[in-house]
Order: C-alpha cells, then sequence, then structure tokens
C-alpha cells in the first residue's frame, strides 16, 4: 500500500501542482475604463523572453505607484475594485498578468512569476522613472509570495501580503487526508514564511478570519516570523474571494502608500 501511495503521488505530483495552483484566465472581460480611468496598455519581455501584459494607470495627485500582483486565478480584469480602491488613495498602479494569464505569453510557475516580478518592477525604474522607495509592493494569495520575493531582492517602499500563505507545502499538507501527508512532495516551494524574514521594507499583512481556503494563522505566523516594521490587520468577516473594505484597511493602506521615502 505504501509502495502504490509513492507512485501514485509521482506520477500525480506535475498534474497535480498545474491543477491545484494555477487557474489562468485568458479573456480580457473589462478594463479600467468602466470606472471612468484612463490606463495604458503595457507590454513587458521577461527575462526569459516571454512578453507579459499589464495595465499602468498614471495618478498624478500621488508620487507612489503600487505594483499589484494577483492571485492564482482569473486575470488582471478580475481586479478593477482593487485598482478603484488603489486610485483613490491616491496612488498610480500597474498591475500585470503571470505567464500564461490574460494577454499575457507562456506558462505559469512559481520561476515564472517571481521572473513576472522583476521585469515589472524594472519596467517601472526604466521606463516611469520611478526611484525605488516610491514602488510599494502588493500581493493577494499567492501574489503576496510574489510580492515577497521581489522584496527580498529589490529594494522597495514598501510591502502588502493579503490573504498569503506560509508556503506552498504547508498548504498542500492542510489540504490532504492525513495519512497522505508524509507522502506530500511538490516541487514549488512559494516559501513567503523564509521570504519575509529579510524584508527591510515596511510590511503590512492583511487576512480575514473566515477565509476558508488559507487559514489566517498562516498570516499571523508570517508577521511573527518578518522582520521589522511589520503591521497585521486582522478582518473579521469575509471569505477568501471577498474583497473586504473597512475605514480600518483603508487606513492601513494609506499609511504604508504614504510613508515618507528615506533621504539620500
Amino acid at each position: 500500500m505504501l509502495i502504490f501511495l509513492v507512485l501514485f503521488n509521482l506520477l500525480l505530483e506535475p498534474f497535480f501542482e498545474q491543477s491545484m495552483i494555477y487557474f489562468p484566465y485568458r479573456e480580457i472581460e473589462e478594463d479600467p475604463e468602466v470606472l471612468g480611468l484612463k490606463y495604458e496598455d503595457v507590454f513587458i519581455k521577461a527575462e526569459d523572453g516571454v512578453t507579459i501584459h499589464g495595465w499602468f494607470i498614471q495618478n498624478k495627485d500621488s508620487g507612489r505607484v503600487v505594483l499589484y500582483f494577483h492571485g492564482n486565478a482569473g486575470n488582471i480584469s478580475h481586479r478593477l475594485p482593487v485598482i478603484d480602491l488603489l486610485y483613490r488613495l491616491p496612488a498610480s498602479i500597474l498591475i500585470i498578468d503571470y505567464h500564461g494569464y490574460g494577454r499575457s505569453q507562456g506558462r505559469p510557475s512559481e520561476k515564472n512569476l517571481y521572473l513576472d516580478a522583476e521585469a515589472a518592477y524594472d519596467y517601472l525604474i526604466a521606463q516611469k522613472k520611478y526611484l525605488p522607495s516610491q514602488i510599494i509592493l502588493m500581493g493577494r494569495s499567492i501574489g503576496g509570495v510574489v510580492a515577497a520575493d521581489l522584496a527580498c531582492r529589490k529594494e522597495v517602499g514598501g510591502v502588502v501580503m493579503e490573504g498569503c500563505f506560509t508556503s506552498a507545502r504547508e498548504m498542500a499538507r492542510d489540504m490532504l487526508f492525513l495519512f497522505t501527508r508524509p507522502l506530500v512532495w511538490i516541487r514549488s516551494d512559494f516559501n513567503a514564511l523564509e521570504k519575509v524574514k529579510v524584508i527591510e521594507a515596511p510590511k503590512l499583512f492583511i487576512h480575514s478570519k473566515e477565509d476558508e481556503m488559507i487559514p489566517y494563522r498562516m498570516s499571523v505566523t508570517l508577521y511573527e516570523k518578518a522582520a521589522g516594521p511589520k503591521k497585521l490587520l486582522l478582518h473579521e468577516k469575509g471569505g477568501h474571494n471577498d474583497f473586504v473594505i473597512t475605514p480600518e484597511y483603508v487606513r492601513h493602506l494609506k499609511e504604508i502608500v504614504s510613508i515618507p521615502s528615506p533621504q539620500p
């Protein structure tokens, strides 16, 4: 029986990762014009030569830009509510689709998501002339890990991780039956727990206590293990895919977006 389970896990591991981690959607259903916002279609070449797509929305009332990384399902057209909120903070926004999502080429993987993030960051520096301290990273769910990975390697003004998990392996163990947990191994790491320990920028962790997919204790653990400065905001209500807006939520976002840049 044990040998059968090991072989079963080996055979299904690649399928498990693609079917359980990534849910890309190709069609762009709406764009920021429905919010009354002008936007720029941007096409950025990642290090592997693949071209990814995103939107840049400039807010002339702000010197900060939020580089936003969405979750593992859908595409940027399903994130209009967060675009609207971030613009009104106020902030400019660059939101991208990962490899294989929306109008982006390629196929998603952990490595490719990190390449996408770095390409978007470099675009803001080289093409939009932002200073590193003016760039705020924000990621939801798996996007939180993408933001954390980028913040480990690049200077940024702040990091927001919303509804994030500690690691892919910990999530897999939580999702599978108890007797199969010792047999679980997956190639993807997505280890946010190790990344937050070395991020020097201000960090904001956000999670709902009613999250039915990723337990909020994972954000609590991330907060506890993270290097300072850091803050934790826990919503009392709202599921994993609910976009919960409260006065406290808006206040925390405004604070991290408006943190003064260090003087040269």
